[in-house]
């Protein structure tokens, strides 16, 4: 296939399916399902099935942070998105039934995050004070139906 880094590897997606790289994501290894424990990482072994998820449906969520933590994990796919690797039971966050796991984030208040990685992503989400109301800007994984 000839690449070397994530972008080189969306690119050659996109031009093996007609659609713009920027519309992949992010790869998981040997499952079609959005489970980010298998979030293409590191090596691919000859055996390895990659398999791309393109971007779905975009929401706009409103999170109020009444407790010091939100519950999130968050991941990035070294080609400039950041995404929700977990989410913890129980949490600020699993209470808000629109936001999953495999959320791209794209904005916090509209400040956009694209090209940010996930360290970034979580300091700002921790920084933010405690009783405050903010809007996420997410775009979910495409569904198969």
């Amino acid at each position: 296939m000839g690449f070397s880094n994530v972008r080189e590897l969306y690119g050659k997606i996109g031009e093996a399916f007609g659609i713009p790289p920027a519309e992949v994501m992010f790869c998981t290894l040997n499952t079609h399902k959005v489970d980010m424990e298998k979030l293409l990482g590191g090596q691919i072994g000859l055996e390895d099935f990659i398999f791309a998820h393109t971007r779905g449906q975009r929401k706009e969520v409103q999170v109020l942070k009444s407790e010091e933590a939100l519950g999130l994990t968050i991941t990035d796919n070294g080609a400039g998105y950041a995404f929700i690797k977990r989410i913890r039971e129980g949490s600020v966050v699993a209470r808000i039934p629109r936001i999953a796991v495999g959320d791209m984030i794209e904005a916090i208040d509209g400040r956009s995050l694209v090209g940010a990685r996930h360290f970034e992503v979580a300091r700002m989400l921790k920084e933010l004070p405690r009783g405050r109301s903010f809007a996420l800007r997410l775009t979910e994984p495409r569904r198969a139906f």
